[in-house]
């Protein structure tokens, strides 16, 4: 939605919309602190939706908690214009969504509004009681009631589709440092997966990046299907958090309607920032790792939320932006452990041109026993314990310290080492067909079979 259109749909509302509701409320501004609004604002709820008038200004404000009858508001924009001679008008309502059948294709900021020529949004204005919308801030479907994931997801690239094969409804994290090519690999991803709808959030990106991205990585086929959801690091903390939650949102109207949905976020580290900047605001107390509860609560009410629905699936892929090692990172850390599976991207493979740069060893999908075959499981088994017997021995062969014949495992994986190197190896743009993949990982693997085995 334009400025523009943002300005008549509030005065349209504060005509029609807010007078449908059985009590009519406003309350003036009494202190603003940072992101914070103060009010004193009867019969409002937690999660409501408000708006700020400011004189000719109009901007938007979330109900998030209640002091001794006072009643604070987070501004969802910034605070520029407002003032103790503003009001705070209640909707009443929480933010919702809801996704037209032309929706694909749009470019969204964090809250469903439309950022491109075509005006289309998911964001329901408060007050449009006809449309069915759903609330952005929901909780997840209950475990129980969930389906097994059993259905293989092919990526068109060797390394997970052999090694590390992923699962239609699955939640996988791909983690590495800055440079190392995250968002290469995930729109690598969206361009190769099958699925009906693409639902990709840049949350926190410089506005280069994003501009760079939407115009270079994704061709005019990939936009047909896909709902940009689009928070750049200058915009507000609310936003940029928001905006995760407005994609899944969006991700689970199309899942619940029967659709296959590929639901990518850059990055969740991005988001967890957000989170500790409004922790912080709200006064949260934070621990030794400098993160406040709200950042721990907040991962696994956004990450649960996909998944597999029975007629639809949502299937995550999240980037985690890594500073320093995984063990030293409590975000990261915390995110691995809500996940089913983790990429890790290796910096010196990606200096050495090696791509994608996966380090095969340390990466794992927790669901390929359950969409794979045994011997598909047995040649990954082998085709890892040959990279893994290459790399402890790595420095004593490249000094010629190692004798050949010395160990029978160690002659295998050298004799091997290119083999696996061309297998792990692909170049953007080229996907191998599943079925390809797996009958070359079994003809690698037989050309090298275990001494016991033998």
């Amino acid at each position: 939605m334009k400025n523009n259109d943002f300005q008549r749909w509030v005065s349209w509302k504060l005509s029609s919309g807010i007078r449908k509701k059985s009590v009519s409320v406003r309350a003036k501004v009494r202190a603003i602190k940072g992101m914070m609004i103060e009010c004193r604002l009867p019969y409002s709820r937690i999660g409501d939706l408000c708006e700020i008038q400011s004189g000719d200004r109009r901007s938007l404000a979330e109900i998030i908690s209640f002091r001794k009858g006072t009643t604070w508001l987070a501004t969802l924009g910034v605070v520029e214009g407002m003032g103790e001679a503003s009001w705070v008008v209640p909707f009443f309502e929480p933010h919702r969504i809801c996704c037209p059948e032309d929706l694909p294709g749009s470019i969204l900021d964090g809250f469903g509004r439309s950022l491109s020529h075509n005006h289309r949004q998911a964001f329901v204005v408060p007050g449009e009681d006809n449309v069915e919308g759903i609330a952005v801030m929901r909780s997840p479907a209950l475990a129980v009631t969930r389906p097994r994931i059993h259905h293989p997801l092919p990526t068109g690239l060797r390394v997970f589709d052999g090694l590390m094969t992923l699962g239609r409804g699955q939640r996988l994290g791909v983690f590495a440092g800055a440079g190392c090519g995250k968002t290469t690999l995930l729109a690598e991803l969206a361009r190769n997966v099958e699925c009906d709808t693409i639902i990709f959030g840049l949350i926190g990106e410089r506005s280069r990046e994003a501009g760079d991205f939407i115009n270079h990585e994704l061709d005019e086929k990939l936009r047909q299907k896909t709902v940009l959801i689009c928070a750049t690091s200058d915009k507000s903390s609310m936003e940029r958090v928001r905006a995760a939650f407005s994609a899944i949102a969006i991700a689970e109207f199309y899942a619940r309607s029967g659709k296959h949905v590929l639901l990518i976020l850059d990055s969740l580290t991005r988001l967890a920032r957000a989170q500790r900047e409004i922790g912080l605001a709200l006064g949260e107390p934070i621990n030794a790792s400098g993160l406040p509860p709200s950042v721990y609560t907040l991962l696994p009410r956004l990450i649960e939320r996909a998944g597999e629905f029975g007629s639809g699936s949502i299937t995550g892929l999240y980037s985690v932006l890594m500073e320093k090692d995984m063990q030293d990172d409590p975000i990261a850390e915390e995110i691995k452990s809500l996940l089913d599976g983790h990429i890790m991207l290796s910096r010196s493979l990606a200096e050495a041109g090696h791509y994608p740069a996966v380090d095969t060893l340390t990466s794992l999908s927790r669901v390929m026993p359950q969409v794979v075959g045994s011997q598909q499981l047995k040649d990954a088994a082998r085709f890892r314990e040959l990279l893994a017997i290459w790399q402890e021995n790595e420095i004593l062969i490249r000094m010629g310290e190692y004798q050949q014949g010395s160990d029978a495992e160690i002659d295998c994986a050298i004799s091997a080492k290119q083999a696996l190197n061309s297998f792990l190896q692909q170049p953007l743009k080229h996907p191998a067909p599943f079925d390809d993949t797996l009958a070359l990982l079994h003809s690698l693997v037989q050309q090298y079979p275990a001494k016991h085995d033998e």
